[in-house]
């Protein structure tokens, strides 16, 4: 635990290196034939030599179906490693109990005698001696451990393994001078102690959160229907104001009425509004709405698709009400005029629905979980050290101030919003 931080600047240096390589430097990532047959000098071979003909029978084998790629050969390899093959050996680095052992690898050493070094142990033991005949050998099962906690995908896990050597011999340095006794490392790790707490305690409340019968998410379906109709929708968005062509450069600026710009857009979208009750086609509407506008960007798609409740802006919900055919009265809102159609109606089944629901009522239940605990403590800050109010946070349950609208020029309308 205690090398989790440690590791991840390591990993995340490693990243920025390999997104800055020079041209023509492949990342480290990249599998190539040289980098393999490296690896496969460094693997250590049983004293029957079968390594060594498995990972020449892999070479010879030819992609699956004549596409198989360089990730789906490394999965393949990775299969035939057992559990307590190693799969990391760092030469020179010991405990002290294996310091005097003369090429002590655990499982490859014959006969198996010899006591195992696992990372483990050097890591966490105390000052560890460099020694050409020691090594620090590192098994599958242990190595999918290390990954696994850190949330490490398996594409990343290569280099994992090339960092985590490097953080065991400079940990191991480090203890040699006596850092690990020191002030600034104690506290770090208390505070690193915390957040990885916290963050596991937060998994688990998640993972109990998860734990929802079916008959819950059956009665909430039940409950809810309105939540699971979509809609087929159409719309034509018409800007409040009109875009302007800016004036030469010798002429006098006159700001245009902005006033009278929208009381004349918004009777052209009235007229709109009765012409698309009427059948007109949504698309010719909506071409009509912005060449008054002047605006010579490519007007928007006037198909909305099939959408659910939470997919408009709350002003707009009302429009999940429309029956198929029906046009919507005209809807205005600091962006513009907007006028709906509704194509048809249909209820998600609950086998579809099933997965959302599950997700709406973990959230809840997480949220409720956590805000439960979070109000069951009352913190209080010194507001002589930390100024601000007397408790020194913000009082429970207020709200921020509602904030000023940013200014948007009147020639340039906005543009309507997404589903």
């Amino acid at each position: 635990m205690q090398f989790r931080w440690l590791l991840l600047l390591f990993l995340l240096s490693g990243l920025v290196r390999a997104q800055v390589a020079p041209a023509g430097q492949k990342p480290s990532g990249t599998a190539s034939k040289t980098s393999a047959q490296e690896d496969d000098k460094d693997r250590p071979q049983s004293a029957s030599g079968q390594n060594e003909k498995e990972d020449e029978d892999d070479e010879q084998e030819p992609g699956a179906a004549g596409g198989g790629t360089a990730p789906q050969a490394g999965a393949a390899a990775q299969s035939k490693v057992g559990p307590n093959t190693p799969v990391i050996t760092v030469e020179g680095l010991c405990a002290p109990e294996s310091a005097g052992v003369a090429g002590s690898a655990g499982p490859a050493a014959a006969g198996g005698t010899s006591k195992k070094t696992t990372a483990g142990e050097a890591a966490s033991q105390g000052k560890a001696a460099a020694k050409p005949g020691c090594k620090t050998v590192v098994t599958r099962a242990e190595f999918d451990q290390l990954a696994e906690t850190l949330n490490v995908a398996p594409p990343m896990r290569r280099q994992l393994a090339t960092a985590y050597p490097r953080l065991l011999l400079f940990a191991e340095q480090a203890r040699k001078q006596g850092l690990d006794k020191e002030s600034h490392y104690q506290e770090m790790m208390k505070f690193a102690s915390l957040q990885i707490l916290a963050q596991d305690f937060t998994r688990s409340v998640q993972k109990q959160a998860s734990n929802i019968p079916d008959a819950e998410l059956q009665q909430y379906y039940n409950n809810n229907p309105a939540k699971f109709q979509q809609v087929e929708l159409q719309r034509i968005f018409v800007p409040k104001t009109k875009q302007h062509e800016p004036p030469p450069a010798n002429a006098s600026s006159q700001k245009p009425d902005t006033a009278a710009e929208e009381a004349a857009m918004k009777d052209l979208a009235e007229k709109l509004r009765q012409r698309a009750a009427a059948g007109e086609d949504f698309t010719k509407l909506q071409k009509e709405a912005f060449a008054a506008a002047g605006l010579k960007a490519a007007e928007p798609n006037v198909s909305l698709g099939k959408i659910t409740r939470g997919n408009l802006p709350t002003a707009h919900e009302k429009v999940f009400d429309l029956s198929p055919g029906q046009v919507s009265e005209l809807i205005s809102d600091p962006g513009g005029f907007y006028i709906y159609k509704s194509v048809s109606k249909q209820e998600i089944p609950f086998t579809q629905a099933k997965a959302e629901i599950q997700t709406t009522l973990q959230a809840q239940r997480m949220q409720e979980r956590m805000e439960s605990l979070i109000n069951s403590i009352h913190p209080q800050l010194n507001p002589e050290y930390f100024g601000g109010n007397e408790a020194g946070t913000e009082p429970r349950g207020a709200k921020p101030g509602p904030k000023a609208p940013e200014a948007k020029p009147a020639e340039k309308p906005a543009a309507p919003p997404q589903p």
